[in-house]
């Protein structure tokens, strides 16, 4: 399997969706050109920080509190800025996003990547986006930050529309109850096969001891989520996590017809003899999920390695003081595939198009500070505020930490390249060496697409609907409503009232593709 640098080698740049488009869209792209294009001739001093400036921000997650938070006193007195801070539910953000534009009330930076690529594509067509590239040069500390390739990716050539964030794609490992193991002298499972023998013992051999029935092997976030746990099943079966180069020619998972029938077996087995979480099809969160191994029902699932002991470790804790986790590699399947869940790494801070210059270099060279001179300010927080250093050398966190949660503010301006930036000095250079390793671990087994971000026409105005069908249908295969010879019939539909001219599309593009690049 193929490394990745970065976690972003695989990720190609964005190329036109035929090749009779390209020139049209430069032609719209060139008509959002920003103010920055008049500074090529005129000096200006990018660290000019003297006109006060109202910045708006809009970004997922929970409010941090403003309120005598020291390291927003720190940030806007530095830089001569009122920050004005809006939340958002990532899920309903596009919806949410052309009510904003459509009422004239776009943020001056908001965060781009929990939606779908194609959104960029058509704000940055509209002209909504700031070009920030012209402006580049001034502003080195982000150059040498950010991989080029980053800046590029989801960009017509020319243009950097946004600022890349770093985005781990392959955070999550699966972790295993080992006092469950030990209680019945089983081992961590290698393979596929071994996997399904050990969840079948987690739902029937009574691990916790209670007596009773109250324990399952693994759950799930419907059938095909890649993001939080398909990747282990599905991948190993051979699925493509999207698409998969077959003989030059891109396939989506939806046309794996043998791969899905093996896959839907599995799932299908699983669901009837009560290894499967059976409310798997109403799962639309990671949480939900993960809840069932926090509760001491789940015995196999998914988990952030740096936040599993502050989180599911302590929860099991509260129902089993004896229990214990251990991560594990995910099981290799039929042909030895293993792959885990690969997230998207196209995420960018993007800067609303209609801002002066002053506010646009003033958000750069605030990434910039971020990424550099104060990356440990936003990580840890300030000395004898939010830390202090031990005579040992060790370091402990102080209670205002929780209270001004400088890492999450940081990460709201604009997430550091580093794997490592949500672990913290107090943890102690064991663990942080741990994680590292985890992370290391977990790149061997990326669940790459094929796809180097094409886009099919038809895919933007039916995929969502096909997809859901298609899905349906093989949920009413896992649980019993359908037999499994109506995988090829789910199939079938997707092709033939979409899906096909989907594949068509994408194939015409991706053969430009190669062709430009041979």
């Amino acid at each position: 399997m193929k490394k990745i640098s970065l976690f972003l080698a695989s990720i190609l740049m964005l190329v036109g969706c035929a090749s009779g488009q390209g020139q049209e869209q430069e032609e719209s792209l060139s008509n959002n050109q920003t103010s920055a294009d008049s500074s090529e001739n005129t000096e200006v001093d990018p660290y000019d920080f003297s006109e006060h400036l109202t910045i708006s921000f809009l970004t997922t997650g929970s409010p941090v509190s403003e309120e005598n938070n020291a390291i927003y006193e720190y940030i806007e007195d530095k830089f001569n800025i009122t920050m004005e801070w809006t939340y958002y539910d990532r899920d309903n953000f596009g919806e949410y996003f052309n009510t904003l534009v459509a009422s004239g009330n776009v943020p001056d930076v908001w965060r781009f990547g929990y939606n779908d690529p194609k959104e960029y594509i058509d704000w940055a067509e509209r002209g909504i986006l700031y070009d920030v590239k012209p402006l580049l040069d001034d502003y080195p500390g982000l150059n040498d930050h950010i991989p080029e390739q980053a800046w590029e990716q989801l960009n017509p050539p020319g243009h950097y529309f946004g600022v890349p964030e770093y985005r781990l794609q392959t955070r999550n490992m699966l972790a295993i109850r080992q006092d469950w193991l030990d209680n019945l002298g089983l081992e961590v499972p290698d393979t596929i096969e071994d996997f399904y023998e050990v969840a079948y013992a987690f739902a029937h051999d009574d691990p916790n001891g209670t007596g009773m029935n109250d324990t399952i092997g693994f759950s799930s976030i419907g059938l095909f989520d890649d993001v939080t746990g398909t990747a282990w099943r599905g991948g190993a079966f051979g699925l493509a996590r999207d698409w998969i180069d077959i003989d030059g020619q891109l396939v989506p998972y939806q046309a794996q017809l043998n791969e899905l029938e093996e896959y839907i077996g599995f799932m299908r087995k699983a669901y009837e003899e009560d290894v499967l979480d059976k409310d798997f099809m109403l799962h639309s969160d990671w949480r939900d999920a993960n809840d069932r191994l926090s509760m001491g029902i789940a015995g196999i699932e998914y988990v952030n390695p740096n936040s599993v002991h502050r989180k599911e470790a302590e929860d099991i804790k509260e129902i089993d003081p004896d229990a214990e986790l251990t991560f594990f590699i995910p099981p290799a399947g039929p042909d030895g595939s293993r792959t885990t869940p690969s997230r998207p790494s196209y995420f960018k801070s993007v800067l609303y198009s209609d801002m002066s210059e002053v506010k646009a270099r003033r958000l750069l060279a605030l990434f910039e500070w971020n990424v550099t001179e104060g990356y440990e300010i936003t990580r840890h927080g300030l000395e004898d505020i939010h830390w202090v250093q031990n005579d040992d050398g060790t370091y402990e966190q102080l209670d205002k930490w929780d209270e001004d949660e400088p890492s999450t503010i940081g990460t709201n301006i604009l997430r550091p390249w580093n794997p490592l930036h949500k672990s913290y000095w107090w943890l102690g250079e064991d663990f942080l060496e741990e994680l590292a390793g985890y992370y290391e671990t977990n790149e061997e087994y990326y669940w790459e697409s094929d796809n180097p971000n094409l886009i099919s026409e038809t895919d933007l105005n039916q995929g969502a609907q096909l997809n859901a069908e298609f899905e349906q249908i093989l949920t009413e295969i896992v649980v019993g409503r359908r037999e499994i010879s109506d995988v090829k019939t789910a199939v079938d539909q997707w092709l033939n009232n979409g899906g096909q001219d989907i594949i068509d599309e994408m194939n015409e593009q991706y053969k430009v593709y190669n062709e430009e690049r041979s």
